[in-house]
């Protein structure tokens, strides 16, 4: 059956996911003409946002966290400070490792197995990116499979339409230091880029002996495109693009209790010395376009994406889990001091090795055609894909010895997971758009279909010969219908609206008996909104409603749970808000003359998350017992503020920027909140307090190729517990600085 699919697939060359040619750089055809100033907002149906080079330059931040934080409708949980590993929620989803988001990079889906085993423990580089892309509401439903929330496109340099090149260094607090160079041309009938990118730090926490805690990231890129000359009457192009990113990263799961986070919010326990995250990842796809005539252009990527990680860690003192410990250090004094290196003892230490595979055929075709009055644009895409997580947990034991861990055993492979995930989805859409006059209407409907299958091998048998497997499988299909409004009041407002049926996959099938498998998680979702765009004013509010038929809870030990990776049926939620984006220039057309300018930008989100019916919880990242109806939903924050100021002329510009998030949920419940002091027990705490972040960054042109560039983050050194996952309090980033130079050439 799947060599017809994909011999489908080839002959009629029609993608889930739209892939634009390079020369456009972006990929979402509907959102490419969307900035969040831009006129020509107005066109795109449902909420977008797009995230401009010229706005990254200015922020120079090589955080995603932060800069996302500037897009409405978008939560984000901080966990080691530098965004390697960003968890992403739109309107609601759960944060967690953005495991309920459509995650791409220049329109491939990127994360690790996307159907299988979603959790994005690998996060393309944010410093190499050019721009971003967001999209949320019925326009999204197009880049599947995650479409209740949305989807994050980071779009990677592009080729350039003549020679170019560029280059960065920069150094700051915490040998914090990067170094990026790319240089890219477009000839006759050959184009291409090429980029080398390293990011590494020694990390802002400290370890008693003095060991780095920080990373080292690199990343290698290449696109090389041939084209058909410029007056052939069909164009048509190829693009090859490779990369390779390596990560060694000194990071660990382990937090601090609420007293030594007060005594020192920087300290990292004697034992997660060893704790250390070993990554790499490969990509290569091949891209072809082409445009029969001005009316159809069609897009096929066949790619591929190879990633392994082991994050081991240690997760085991004197017999004792990490949770049970912080959860109450003084009955288990003993292996709180085997933890913090005061006495000495046995230490549990876990190798996580999994290495995932996906690859896919995508192919898109857009039809444009006029008949009287009306601007027709019909779209149809369609991608097969396939994905593998292959899991091998390895269990082995060191001593503490006088604050030194010392291995002492090591365990058989596979001897705490021993299992491979896999998937395979077969997923297209049709979409509409007419146009008539002020309006413009486009339904469409995405169809998913997807065979899941979960092979457990048990943890004794580390050669998978079989004798203890226990597999199962689950097959199913969904159709996903929408409709976006989108009504041009006139040439400066534009009010718009729709519904769609969202959807994510359900995990994997279920092998015990005394589980129930859990299905579909499906919500309708309803947008309203409104644009103004006039005299330098852009403003854009919208209401969301989604409305869950079946929301998924989950295990992962990144989100507080045992990490089993399952996923479970909670019931009926509701999750709605608002959310409100403005940007004006305070002297917009004071004088025609001038260069000055004085930009304000406010991004404000607000959240209400609740369950609508009571359940016995299945565990995981929401705890254990009964959750009641209308009990907040953890993780999701209510208040989200963002706010800048900015300063622009000619040679300098100057950007200085707030970020407020309120207080937290991190327990299902209806009660007060229980925020962590002295006397609250960690298993008590059920919210983490507010907090404001204050960043500062400019940039200062020395002539037409140079420019120097500096970034304060955490102005005020702002010492506020920022997350208590995935195990313990954490802090953001203290009071930190980089200085650098930049070539344009």
């Amino acid at each position: 059956m799947r060599k017809y699919i994909v011999a489908g697939l080839l002959l009629i060359s029609v993608s889930t996911d739209a892939q634009q040619s390079e020369q456009d750089s972006l990929r979402f055809k509907n959102i490419e003409q969307v900035t969040i100033v831009g006129d020509k907002a107005k066109y795109i149906i449902g909420s977008g946002q797009y995230i401009s080079l010229r706005k990254l330059e200015k922020l120079n931040q090589p955080n995603i966290n932060n800069v996302l934080r500037i897009i409405p409708g978008v939560n984000v949980r901080d966990e080691e400070g530098f965004g390697l590993r960003p968890n992403i929620g739109l309107r609601g989803t759960p944060v967690n490792r953005s495991a309920k988001i459509t995650l791409m990079e220049d329109g491939i889906l990127i994360a690790p197995a996307t159907y299988a085993d979603p959790s994005a423990y690998y996060f393309p580089t944010f410093a190499r990116m050019q721009s971003v892309e967001v999209l949320k509401g019925s326009s999204q439903i197009k880049y599947g499979p995650y479409t209740i929330g949305g989807a994050v496109n980071l779009v990677s340099t592009a080729i350039p339409n003549t020679f170019k090149g560029f280059a960065q260094i920069a150094y700051g607090s915490f040998a914090t230091n990067q170094q990026r160079i790319w240089v890219g041309d477009s000839r006759k009938n050959f184009d291409y880029v090429f980029e080398v990118n390293r990011i590494a730090s020694n990390g802002f926490k400290q370890l008693e002996n003095g060991d780095n805690t920080g990373f080292d990231r690199r990343d290698v890129m290449g696109k090389m495109r041939w084209h058909t000359n410029e007056n052939s009457k069909i164009q048509q192009s190829i693009t090859l693009k490779m990369l390779n990113t390596s990560e060694e990263g000194n990071e660990t799961y382990l937090g601090l209790t609420y007293e030594d986070f007060k005594a020192n919010p920087y300290r990292r326990y004697a034992g997660s010395q060893r704790d250390l995250l070993n990554l790499t990842h490969n990509h290569v796809s091949l891209t072809h376009t082409v445009t029969p005539n001005k009316k159809i252009t069609i897009n096929t990527t066949a790619y591929y994406n190879n990633t392994f990680r082991d994050w081991s860690r240690a997760n085991l003192f004197g017999g004792q889990s990490i949770n049970t410990i912080l959860g109450d250090p003084s009955t288990y004094q003993l292996p709180y001091q085997i933890m913090t290196g005061q006495n000495n003892g046995e230490v549990g230490y876990q190798s996580a090795a999994r290495t995932y595979d996906s690859k896919g055929l995508q192919t898109n075709a857009q039809y444009y055609f006029k008949s009287k009055n009306i601007v027709h644009k019909l779209e149809v895409g369609i991608r097969y894909h396939t994905d593998q997580a292959d899991r091998y947990a390895t269990q082995s034991t060191y001593q503490m010895i006088n604050g030194t861990m010392i291995q002492t055993a090591v365990g058989p492979k596979g001897n705490q997971e021993n299992q491979i995930r896999s998937a395979n989805s077969l997923a297209s859409f049709v979409s509409y758009d007419i146009s008539y006059k002020k309006l413009k209407v486009s339904p469409g409907i995405r169809y998913e279909n997807m065979l899941l299958k979960f092979q457990n091998y048990g943890t004794s048998d580390n050669a998978r010969l079989g004798t203890s497997l226990k597999s199962a499988t689950n097959n199913l299909s969904i159709l996903l219908p929408g409709i976006g409004f989108n009504y041009e009041i006139n040439t400066n407002m534009v009010a718009f609206s729709g519904i769609h049926k969202g959807f994510s996959p359900p995990g994997m099938p279920t092998i015990a008996s005394t589980s129930s498998q859990a299905t579909f998680e499906t919500s309708v979702n309803y947008e309203i909104g409104y644009r103004l765009n006039k005299n330098g004013l852009y403003f854009q509010c919208v209401g969301f409603l989604n409305n869950y038929n079946n929301i998924l809870g989950s295990d992962n030990l990144s989100g507080g749970g045992a990490g089993t990776g399952d996923l479970f049926n909670a019931g009926n939620a509701k999750i709605q808000g608002l959310e409100i984006g403005m940007e004006y220039d305070l002297l917009y057309k004071k004088n025609k003359y001038s260069t000055l300018k004085l930009p304000i930008h406010i991004v404000y989100t607000y959240t209400n998350a609740k369950f609508k019916e009571t359940f016995v919880n299945g565990g995981g990242d929401w705890g254990s017992g009964t959750i009641n109806k209308n009990d907040l939903i953890p993780f999701i924050t209510p208040h989200i503020l963002t706010a800048s100021i900015g300063f622009e002329n000619k040679k300098l510009n100057a950007t200085l920027t707030g970020r407020y998030t309120g207080e937290t949920r991190t327990k299902p419940g209806q009660a007060n909140a229980v925020l962590p002091t002295e006397i609250a027990k960690y298993n008590e705490v059920n919210s983490i307090a507010e907090f404001l972040i204050i960043d500062i960054s400019a940039n200062y042109r020395l002539n037409k190729i140079f420019s120097l560039f500096s970034t304060i983050n955490n102005l005020t050194n702002n010492k506020s517990i920022i997350a208590n996952l995935p195990q313990g309090y954490r802090p953001n980033i203290p009071l930190s600085y980089n200085v650098g130079l930049k070539a344009n050439f």
